[in-house]
């Protein structure tokens, strides 16, 4: 499928945004998917994902959080990712799926959320809050580990509407198969819509294709599983 990809700028706290949005060619709408960064920034792996999105069919768009900074060190990263204003961050999201919601590409009532690493706490927090419901679908690449004994953690699950797909790693040091494990029971108890898969071998960051933790196998696996819950809860809704 051919695609246009381009720079976009949008509002967002009072301030210039920038995205990296891409879609199909050709007559039509199509449902829209807002990619949130892993703690690298919007690199070329990222840009990537938007681009691969597009050619499946998918209006695309990555805000830049860290405002046209990108590192490849991990302790560039880190620290970044602790600078990052979590609130401003939120509004950002928001802007993003209010600038697909207005494309004339878009069904604005076809919106999904793919967060990878800090992406993924963000997707979690926007989808457990009052835009729950703007929230189609929801896909989370490793994501970040929530504290099981703070109440509010359990209260989020519950006000999460998306149809949650969680993706993770057995060998990823950061999230314990012990709250992966609350995760799922948290999930069941609460009825909403999951499914959880852990790559037995797999370390954090094992679908960005420039990381020595990536896994090529693992990676496809977790690509068509991606494809297919949007397909299923964005296309076929």
């Amino acid at each position: 499928m051919l695609i246009h990809s381009q720079i976009v700028e949008f509002k967002a706290a009072g301030r210039s945004t920038f995205g990296y949005l891409a879609h199909p060619k050709g007559e039509g709408t199509f449902p829209g998917v807002v990619v949130l960064q892993e703690w690298w920034g919007i690199d070329t792996h990222m840009q990537q994902v938007v681009e691969r999105l597009a050619q499946e069919g998918f209006v695309a768009l990555s805000p830049d959080l860290y405002h046209g900074q990108v590192v490849t060190d991990a302790e560039e990263a880190q620290q970044l990712a602790q600078q990052l204003d979590r609130q401003s961050a939120l509004q950002e999201i928001e802007q993003s799926i209010a600038y697909l919601e207005n494309s004339p590409l878009v069904d604005p009532k076809k919106i999904g959320l793919l967060g990878f690493g800090i992406g993924g706490s963000l997707a979690a927090m926007l989808a457990s809050t009052g835009h729950a419901n703007r929230v189609g679908a929801l896909i989370i690449f490793y994501g970040g580990q929530g504290d099981p004994d703070n109440p509010s953690h359990e209260q989020a699950i519950q006000a999460t509407v998306a149809p949650f797909l969680g993706i993770y790693g057995g060998e990823d040091e950061t999230i314990s198969q012990d709250y992966i494990r609350w995760l799922q029971e948290k999930l069941a108890r609460h009825e909403k819509k999951h499914h959880i898969i852990v790559y037995p071998q797999a370390r954090r960051s094992f679908f960005h294709t420039n990381r020595d933790t990536y896994r090529a196998d693992d990676s496809a696996d977790a690509w068509e599983h991606t494809l297919s819950w949007l397909k299923q809860h964005l296309v076929k809704a």
